[in-house]
């Protein structure tokens, strides 16, 4: 059973959580009191405060300073006290233009998509490239390097492009061309995931066993194929604004936040979290996970490529964040992107 407070209690809160969202300091009683229309002395609304700080809602940092909320605190404010609202019709058609704006390929929309959430939300955001074993097929190239080297160009639908080399016998562009036509022929259209699938079994084939293009051809897509790496990449804008907060002063702090920002592992530990459940999530301090400190928030959903998770998307900033703002941005960028993705 959750915990519960009266109306009156959850209203106090309620501005506390504002003032603190508004001005990143601990709060007293008496700003509440002056700020506000309440019928309370500032002495009624300091033991309402203490009463909170019992619940694990707010915390004193100092002894002669007011509170602050604490993640619990932050949590139960989203889940009890405020109520979300969609982002205006005008808004979303705002957005809307400006992503169909571009056009350029799968990593200028999201690099777009990036943008116009840290501007809009006034914080970082990060986005998380999808897997390459999610992309469309379109087309693959074979170059000769050398006597037993091929660089492997796979294009995909979207317009990503993804490049390795790999070891094979000694075979002339002549041959290879014809390989990746007969490919390009065949898989056009499949995701990399089916069309790994397809090869396999055309390997198996009769067609394959008696046909030596079709043998050759199929031997280089699996090969090239299978030396995939299925990493993923990200774009991140806006973390000068998180550099620059307040709330992070602290030298040490902030380079290890620079180095987490810098680290594309640890960033795509961290987004992937979305995945675990559906619709957007909220991290507030140590929740996010090895971001190198607790002082943080992070607003984030995935993506989707029909039903098949793609990517993910989030806004971090400090833990006073305008989550009223944030959360329904967010929300709305990744319906917008799963629909866009469709259509790149």
């Amino acid at each position: 059973m959750g915990i519960v407070i009266n109306q009156r209690d959850k209203q106090i809160f309620g501005f506390i959580m504002q003032e603190f969202i508004s001005t990143g300091e601990p709060v007293g009683s008496r700003s509440v009191s002056r700020r506000y229309d309440l019928d309370l002395s500032p002495a009624t609304i300091r033991n309402i405060m203490s009463d909170l700080e019992e619940l694990g809602f707010l915390l004193q940092p100092h002894v002669s300073a007011g509170r602050i909320p604490t993640k619990e605190g932050i949590h139960y404010y989203l889940n009890e006290i405020i109520k979300m609202k969609a982002l205006p019709k005008e808004e979303k058609s705002i957005i809307s233009k400006q992503m169909h704006k571009n056009t350029g390929g799968l990593r200028e929309t999201l690099r777009e998509a990036s943008l116009l959430l840290s501007v809009i939300s006034g914080n970082a955001s990060v986005v998380i490239l999808p897997k390459i074993s999610t992309f469309t097929f379109k087309r693959i190239e074979f170059v000769k390097l050398g006597a037993n080297r091929i660089l492997v160009i796979l294009i995909s639908k979207s317009g990503l492009v993804y490049n390795h080399v790999v070891q094979s016998d000694d075979i002339n562009q002549d041959d290879l061309t014809k390989y990746s036509n007969f490919l390009n022929e065949k898989y056009s259209g499949f995701s990399i995931e089916k069309m790994r699938e397809s090869l396999s079994k055309e390997m198996k084939s009769e067609k394959a066993r008696f046909d030596n293009l079709v043998n050759e051809a199929v031997h280089m897509g699996m090969m090239a194929l299978d030396n995939v790496e299925d990493a993923q990449d990200m774009v991140i804008e806006g973390k000068e604004i998180v550099f620059n907060c307040p709330e992070l002063s602290d030298i040490e702090k902030l380079r290890e936040i620079v180095r987490a920002f810098e680290d594309k592992g640890r960033m795509l530990s961290i987004l992937n979290q979305v995945f675990e459940g559906t619709g957007v999530k909220i991290f507030i301090g140590e929740e996010i996970g090895n971001i190198g400190t607790n002082d943080l928030s992070m607003v984030a959903s995935g993506y989707f490529h029909g039903e098949t998770p793609a990517g993910s998307l989030g806004v971090i900033g400090p833990m006073r964040m305008n989550y009223k703002r944030v959360i329904p941005l967010v929300e709305y960028m990744a319906k917008l992107l799963s629909t866009m993705i469709e259509e790149i």
